[in-house]
């Protein structure tokens, strides 16, 4: 749910000319950038303890090398088209929703990525 908001929001930003619509898909963001708490709150329930240290600090030094790349790369994209930035966004959600159907529906130990196939295509002969 997180991630289909995100693409229709950032598709949105991309293409809004009317402040007042700008303004509530800046709030619709914000609620949804909260649903990233859910995230890390469901790995901490399905995590084996001893992995969380390590995990959580290579997901510290992904995050932080992605704060500084990103925004000076699209900063740059930005003196061109802004238009084009937010759909770079789009296409960044779009990669987290495909990569988050990765996650088994139970995960247990040697089953926490399921590979990437349709759901229900073991139902096509």
């Amino acid at each position: 749910m997180e991630y289909v908001g995100l693409i229709l929001v950032f598709t949105g930003y991309a293409f809004v000319d009317n402040a007042t619509l700008a303004g509530a898909l800046y709030v619709v963001d914000h609620l949804f950038f909260a649903m990233a708490i859910a995230i890390k709150t469901y790995f901490q329930k399905i995590a084996d303890p001893e992995d969380i240290a390590s995990t959580a600090g290579v997901s510290f030094t992904i995050n932080h090398i992605a704060a500084v790349v990103i925004p000076a790369a699209l900063g740059l994209v930005w003196l061109y088209s802004p238009t084009t930035v937010f759909l770079v966004g789009t296409g960044l959600a779009v990669c987290s929703l495909v990569l988050s159907r990765c996650i088994p529906a139970a995960p247990s130990a040697g089953n926490e990525v399921e590979p990437f196939r349709l759901r229900g295509a073991e139902d096509v002969a």
